[in-house]
């Protein structure tokens, strides 16, 4: 099995930041944790992309969007499969993106 290219974009980028710095805020530890839990999460998209539920009717061109839950269901991941690669468009934290949050729920 070949393995998938993994694309993340620089707004993945931030939002892992973001979510990394405010954990740190109560611990170095688990801020540690979080963004080695998240890294983890994406380098195992690249054996297995389609793991994870497409987002129902959101798509970009004809490619569906999956959500890939990590750390207890706090954050979400959102991302799609292309022929062969991931790009991985948003980390969301749920405690700050309720809008976006509702997304666990489908």
């Amino acid at each position: 099995m070949s393995e998938y290219q993994l694309v993340i974009t620089q707004r993945a980028y931030s939002d892992i930041i973001e979510c990394v710095f405010f954990v740190n805020n109560v611990s170095k530890k688990a801020a540690k944790d979080l963004y080695d839990e998240i890294i983890d999460s994406f380098n195992s998209l690249k054996s297995y992309p389609n793991a994870y539920p497409c987002i129902e009717g959101l798509t970009i061109g004809s490619v569906n969007i999956r959500k890939m839950p990590i750390h207890h269901g706090r954050y979400l991941v959102i991302y799609k499969v292309d022929a062969d690669s991931v790009t991985i468009y948003d980390v969301i934290d749920s405690r700050k993106d309720n809008l976006l949050a509702k997304l666990f729920n489908n």
